[in-house]
């Protein structure tokens, strides 16, 4: 619907320049990429903004179930 997409938004790569969409709504394609959480602190670290995907995928690695974020 209009609402839904009226929070998908185009948005610059701070890392490399190019063009891609980030949706504010918490339904990011992002949070399907898994990122240890010492890479994720690096990202937010070094950048002031999202990645695009191929950025991002750069630094995702498989999931570990000691690092926190998968455990249940």
């Amino acid at each position: 619907d209009y609402k839904q997409m009226a929070e998908i938004e185009p948005s610059i790569c701070p890392r490399c320049g190019k063009e891609f969409y980030c949706s504010k709504s918490g339904k990011c394609w992002c949070y399907e990429v898994y990122i240890p959480l010492d890479k994720l602190e690096e990202i937010e670290n070094t950048y002031e903004s999202c990645l695009c995907p191929a950025c991002l995928h750069e630094f995702a690695g498989p999931p570990k179930p000691d690092d926190g974020k998968f455990n249940r």
